[in-house]
C-alpha cells in the first residue's frame, strides 16, 4: 500500500506540474542511489534511525519512479510528435491501434501515425489521432485493428469545451495521449496493408467480433441483444439509449460494464469448483493454473479491455496466494494490481473507471463485512438479500463522492435495484456463456439462448419499472473537486472514529461537516443574487440563457429545444453549476406571446430587453432603419441572416455576437468582412459561449 501510494503521488505531482518537469530521471537516480547507501548502512549498524531512513528513501524512490514513468508516457514531449510539425501534412500513414466503435452513421477508432508527407517529403512521425469514418457500406466494420491507412488531409487539434462546465473531451483524449482528431469522407482514406501492432489483441478482437455476431444472430430483439453483448463481451455499441438511461438512473450501470463484478462472479464459481484441490501442493498449483487460465481466457474473449485486465490481475494474485497458502492481505493485493497497471500506463490514474473500480473494491472489502455483521439473519433467503444489500451499499458509499463529482446525480433506489439486478445479471452472464459454449448442440443451444433472452428481458423491465418510481433520481448535483476531497476526508474521519473511538477523529468529522455547510450556504447566497445572460455555443442551434437567482429562462429554437442531447451536453452543465435545475424553455418564435422579455419587430426580428440589457436579434434581413439615437448593447446574428456588413454601421452597439445556428462558411466570410470594417465581434462557435454577468 505504501509503495503504491508513493508511486501515485509521483504521478500526480508530474500532472500538477503541467507535464513539463524534465528532471524525473535525475531525481530517480539520486533517490535510488541514496536508498542503496542507506540500505547498506542499515544492514551494518542495525539502528532504528538507519532502518527508518532507508525505508523513507525507498518510498521516495518509488515516488521518483512514478514521476519518471509519467514523464516517459507523455508522448507529446517527443520531438517527432504531431504537435511539433512545422506545417500541416498533405497525407499521412498510420495503423489502426484500438477497437472500432460503432456510432450512428459512422465508426470511430484511434490511428497511430507512422509517417506524414509535408511539401512532397515523407518523414517519420509519432502521435495518435481519433479517427471517424462513415459507415456507408453493407459490411459490419469499415476498419479492423491493424489496418494500415493512407489518409489525405491534415488532422485537427482537439478543441476544448465551448460552454461553461461542459465535459472536457480534449482533456479526456489527452489522458489517452490523443491530441488530434480527423473526420474523414470515404474518398479520403485507403487501406494499404495490415500490420497489427499486437497480435494477441488482434486475435482477441477477432474472437470477440465472432462471438458478438453469434449473439446478434441468436437474439432477435435489438434491446436484449445490446444488453447481452455489453454484459458478456463488453460491446456497448448497440445499447438502446432508453435502456442505457434506465440502468444509469437506477444505479445498476456497472453490470453492463464488463469489469471486476463479472470477473469476480467467474472466479467465485471456479474456486467453488476447485475446493477439493487443496490437499497437496501439486493439486493447489494445478487448481490455481486452471483458474488463471480461465480468467485470462475470459479477458481474451472480452477484447483485453483495461477494466477486465484490472480485475483479472487482482484475482490472479489472490489465486497465487491460495497456491502458496499465504495469508493474503487484500489491500496489498489491490495495491499491487494498481501498481502494475499504473506502471504500464500512469494515465490510468485519471480514468474514471479505474478510480471507481478500485474504490468500489476497497469499499466492499472494508465496509461490507462490518455492515453485514450489523444484522444476523437465520433465514437463508433473507440472509442472501441482506448480503447483496450490504455489498451494494458498501460499493455505493465508497464511490458516492466521486459519482457526484463526475455524474452529478444520485440514484435513490440503487439499494433495491442492485438486490434484484446483480443476481439477475449473474444468471444472465452464466446462461449466456453456457449458451455460447453449447451453441452448436442442436435444440439445446436454442433453448439456452431463449432462457438467456427472457432473463435479460426481465432485468430490463425491472429497471424501467424502478426508473418510473417517484423521485427515483436526484440530479443536478454540482460539487467541486475540493468538496469531493472533503467528502472523502469526512468518510475517512467517520471510519477512524468508529474504529478507534478517539475524540480527535470526531472533531475532524465536525470540522469537515462545518466546512461543507459553510460552503453550501455561501454558494446558495451567491446564487440567489446572480444575474447572468449566456449565449451558448450549440452547433446549428440558438440558445440564450437568462438566469436570475436560481431560476432561468432558455430562449431556444427548435434545433435545441427538440434535441435533448444538445441541451444535456451543451447547456445543462452550466445551469446546474449556477444552481438552476429546471429552466423554462421558450421558443424564440413564440417568445412575445409567452410573456418573455422579447418583442417581435415588424420585420420578424426580435428585441430582447432584460435587466437593463438591450439585444437586437436579427434572424431575417432587416427591413427597418433604426431611428436616430436608437442603440443596443449587443447585436446577435443567427441563421445565416442575409445582410450586407455595411448595413451594420447604421446600428449603434458595443459588440456583435454570432451564434452557432449559422453555417461555418457564413461565419468565415463574415469574419473577413467585419475585420475589414473594424467591427468588434464575438463568435461563440470559435470562442465558446458568451457569458455576461450583470452586477
Amino acid at each position: 500500500m505504501r509503495i503504491t501510494l508513493s508511486f501515485m503521488a509521483g504521478i500526480l505531482l508530474y500532472l500538477v506540474l503541467g507535464k513539463q518537469f524534465g528532471y524525473s530521471l535525475g531525481l530517480l537516480a539520486f533517490f535510488f542511489g541514496a536508498f542503496c547507501l542507506a540500505f547498506v548502512l542499515a544492514r551494518k549498524y542495525k539502528t532504528a534511525f538507519s532502518r527508518d531512513l532507508s525505508g523513507i528513501l525507498g518510498l521516495l524512490t518509488w515516488f521518483a519512479l512514478g514521476l519518471a514513468v509519467a514523464e516517459q508516457h507523455t508522448v507529446r514531449h517527443q520531438p517527432s510528435h504531431l504537435t511539433h510539425l512545422p506545417e500541416a501534412p498533405a497525407y499521412y500513414v498510420g495503423v489502426v491501434d484500438d477497437y472500432i466503435l460503432q456510432k450512428p452513421g459512422y465508426q470511430s477508432t484511434v490511428l497511430a501515425v507512422q509517417q506524414v508527407q509535408i511539401n512532397g517529403q515523407w518523414q517519420l512521425t509519432t502521435g495518435k489521432i481519433q479517427l471517424s469514418v462513415p459507415h456507408d457500406s453493407e459490411q459490419d466494420f469499415e476498419l479492423s485493428y491493424g489496418d494500415v491507412l493512407l489518409v489525405k488531409g491534415a488532422p485537427q487539434e482537439v478543441a476544448g469545451p465551448l460552454n461553461p462546465n461542459q465535459f472536457d473531451y480534449r482533456a479526456y483524449l489527452a489522458n489517452k495521449n490523443i491530441y488530434h482528431r480527423h473526420y474523414l469522407q470515404s474518398f479520403q482514406f485507403q487501406k494499404i496493408a495490415s500490420e497489427p501492432p499486437n497480435l494477441v489483441l488482434y486475435h482477441s478482437i477477432r474472437l470477440r467480433r465472432y462471438l458478438d455476431a453469434l449473439l446478434r444472430a441468436r437474439i432477435n430483439e435489438r434491446r436484449e441483444y445490446g444488453i447481452s453483448s455489453a454484459l458478456i463481451l463488453g460491446v456497448k455499441d448497440d445499447l438502446d439509449n432508453s435502456i442505457r438511461q434506465a440502468y444509469a438512473d437506477t444505479g445498476t450501470m456497472h453490470v453492463l460494464a464488463v469489469s471486476g463484478l463479472h470477473v469476480g462472479l467467474i472466479f467465485g464459481v471456479l474456486m467453488f469448483a476447485l475446493k477439493y484441490f487443496r490437499q497437496r501442493v501439486g493439486q493447489r498449483w494445478l487448481g490455481a493454473i486452471l483458474v488463471m487460465v480461465v480468467l485470462w481466457l475470459y479477458a481474451f474473449i472480452t477484447g483485453l479491455s483495461p477494466s477486465v485486465l484490472r480485475a483479472v490481475l487482482m484475482f490472479s494474485l489472490v489465486t497465487v496466494g491460495f497456491a502458496l497458502q499465504r495469508r493474503t492481505i487484500i489491500y496489498n493485493t489491490v495495491a499491487l494490481a494498481a501498481l502494475v497497471l499504473l506502471y504500464i500506463n500512469p494515465y490510468n490514474l485519471l480514468e474514471v473507471g479505474f478510480q471507481l473500480s478500485f474504490l468500489a473494491v476497497l469499499g466492499i472489502v472494508y465496509l461490507q463485512p462490518r455492515l453485514y455483521k450489523l444484522l444476523e439473519l437465520r433465514n437463508r433467503v433473507l440472509d442472501f438479500v441482506w448480503e447483496y444489500f450490504t455489498i451494494a451499499l458498501a460499493a455505493q458509499l465508497a464511490t458516492f463522492p466521486l459519482g457526484l463529482f463526475y455524474f452529478h446525480q444520485f440514484p435513490v433506489y440503487f439499494w433495491l435495484a442492485n438486490i434484484i439486478v446483480v443476481p439477475l445479471a449473474t444468471l444472465v452472464l452464466y446462461s449466456g456463456m453456457i449458451a455460447l459454449v453449447l451453441n452448436a448442440v442442436p435444440g439445446l443451444g436454442g433453448l439456452l439462448f431463449q432462457v438467456h433472452f427472457w432473463m435479460i428481458w426481465s432485468m430490463n423491465e425491472f429497471n424501467l419499472w424502478i426508473q418510473r418510481w417517484p423521485e427515483a433520481l436526484i440530479n443536478g448535483i454540482d460539487i467541486s473537486l475540493f468538496q469531493t476531497y472533503l467528502l472523502y476526508a469526512l468518510m475517512l474521519a467517520v471510519i477512524l472514529f468508529l474504529a478507534l473511538k478517539r475524540l480527535r477523529y470526531f472533531a475532524m468529522v465536525v470540522a469537515a461537516v462545518a466546512i461543507l455547510v459553510v460552503q453550501e450556504v455561501w454558494e446558495g447566497i451567491r446564487q440567489k443574487e446572480q444575474q447572468t445572460l449566456a449565449v451558448y455555443s450549440v452547433r446549428g442551434a440558438t440558445g440564450i440563457g437568462l438566469v436570475q437567482g436560481q431560476q432561468a429562462v432558455l430562449l431556444a429554437d427548435s434545433a435545441l429545444s427538440q434535441n435533448p442531447g444538445n441541451y444535456t451536453f451543451n447547456v445543462q452543465p452550466h445551469l446546474w453549476q449556477l444552481g438552476v435545475h429546471l429552466p423554462e424553455f421558450i421558443s424564440l418564435g413564440n417568445a412575445a406571446r409567452m410573456l418573455a422579455p422579447v418583442q417581435i419587430l415588424p420585420d420578424s426580428n426580435q428585441l430582447l430587453v432584460w435587466q437593463g440589457q438591450r439585444w437586437l436579434i436579427l434572424s431575417h434581413a432587416p427591413q427597418l432603419q433604426p431611428k436616430a439615437g436608437f442603440a443596443v448593447d449587443y447585436l446577435l446574428l443567427r441563421q445565416n441572416v442575409r445582410l450586407k456588413p455595411q448595413e451594420l454601421q447604421t446600428y449603434t452597439f458595443k459588440k456583435l455576437i454570432l451564434d452557432g445556428s449559422s453555417a461555418p462558411w457564413y461565419r468565415q466570410r463574415l469574419h473577413q468582412q467585419l475585420d475589414t470594417l473594424g467591427i468588434s465581434y464575438y463568435d461563440v462557435a470559435d470562442s465558446g459561449a458568451f457569458v455576461l454577468t450583470i452586477e
